[in-house]
């Protein structure tokens, strides 16, 4: 046994093809199985397989480079093992259905979507299409209708674990500008509310360090619609 003992089932998974149990577990992140995040397995697996990569400890050795923050980056995390706690996930805001999986010296493959996907992923069934609509767009369905559909979405998207990855992504070799290795930060406590702020979201002022909220100074927020600053972060 060794420093990977964590991931020694994920990392089975991935050497044996195993696409559905790699999916069954990033449902217990994810919160259900959807078409989204079976992508992120798919793009993950294939990255990895690319460049004969199955371990990570988590100490920033291996690097996502996410460009979407939609169900397809559970998925990557999950297979990858790259997450922001492990400062080993970095998200770029560009709203694409892509990622790069890359070594500390910057080279790696990136994993796209082909432009010519069309309707290779949708579900056939009427059915699904409706209640997706009316669920997820009009927040207007009764939970028996929701439990319907996730029912519906999770045999959808089990079949398309069984596409080809080639069918459904296109990948490159790239070579990617990385952010340096984390390292322990200093805290401030701030003079408004008390509480303990990283040195880097400290803001300085004559009196001492306040907390962003305290301070009054504008931040980002990461929501549904991506990173927001400002009053547009409300």
């Amino acid at each position: 046994m060794g420093l990977n003992d964590t991931r020694l089932e994920i990392e089975e998974m991935i050497r044996n093809d195993d696409l559905a149990g790699l999916l069954r577990r990033t449902a217990l992140i994810h919160g259900h199985h959807c078409v989204g995040s079976a992508m992120g397995v798919i793009a993950g697996h294939y990255a990895m397989k690319t460049r004969g990569v199955a371990e990570n400890t988590g100490m920033e050795h291996v690097i996502a480079i996410v460009e979407t923050n939609s169900c397809f980056s559970d998925g990557v995390q999950m297979v990858t093992g790259c997450s922001f706690g492990n400062n080993s996930l970095v998200y770029r805001d560009y709203g694409k259905t892509a990622f790069s999986l890359v070594e500390r010296s910057g080279r790696g493959v990136r994993v796209s979507t082909r432009p010519d996907l069309g309707d290779l992923l949708k579900a056939r069934n009427p059915e699904t299409q409706e209640l997706y609509r009316r669920i997820v767009n009009e927040r207007d369905a009764t939970p028996e209708e929701e439990a319907r559909m996730m029912e519906l979405n999770k045999r959808h998207c089990f079949s398309v674990l069984e596409i080809p990855a080639e069918r459904i992504f296109k990948l490159e070799q790239v070579e990617a500008e990385l952010p340096d290795y984390s390292r322990l930060l200093e805290s401030h406590i701030c003079r408004g509310c008390g509480e303990k702020v990283m040195e880097t979201k400290a803001v300085k002022r004559p009196d001492g360090y306040y907390c962003i909220p305290c301070s009054g100074e504008g931040y980002g927020q990461l929501d549904w619609a991506g990173i927001r600053c400002g009053e547009d972060a409300g």
